[in-house]
């Protein structure tokens, strides 16, 4: 049985009248028997790209889902962008065969690194506990106050399902 990592709520974008992208990430390798990888994950942020490589659509999103952000202040982020974190949860996912919206908030302070992680909603007890491992190990870009670092909360809201 294969994992499909969907990630169908990343954004709070229900309040937003923009359409939001979807970006797909695709598996490593091709099952046995074609040569096409199938996808492995959905987001409506792009998984390979860093803070400073979003479009200023993207990053609107990503502020859009904090409720007072200033026009020269910028939320955490996961320095190297989605795409290794959704692969190493989608390896866990499959293995522990957890389904179901992931919801945890994740402190990061103003070096870039995450001091905890709150769990909001979780599909699994096995599975939010190798999540927040996963993501208490990631580098973060940190948020900046005025232009200054600072530590605040990075939203990690994803919805996992397995395909068979």
């Amino acid at each position: 049985m294969r994992s499909l990592v969907a990630v169908t709520a990343l954004l709070a974008l229900c309040a937003s009248s923009v359409q939001a992208d979807e970006y797909r990430m695709k598996a490593e390798e091709a099952r046995t028997g074609t040569l096409l990888k199938r996808d492995a994950g959905f987001s409506s942020l792009p998984f390979d790209k860093t803070w400073e490589q979003l479009s200023e659509k993207d990053k609107a999103r990503v502020r859009s889902m904090y409720v007072s952000m200033g026009p020269d202040d910028e939320p955490p982020f996961p320095a190297k962008g989605y795409k290794r974190l959704m692969r190493n949860l989608g390896a866990a996912q499959e293995k522990l065969q957890a389904e179901g919206m992931l919801d945890l908030g994740v402190m990061v302070g103003p070096d870039g690194r995450a001091t905890e992680v709150k769990v909001y909603s979780s599909p699994d007890e096995q599975f939010v506990r190798v999540a927040a491992n996963v993501l208490m190990l990631e580098q973060y870009k940190p948020a900046r106050c005025h232009g200054i670092p600072c530590a605040q909360e990075f939203p990690f809201r994803f919805t996992f399902r397995l395909v068979h």
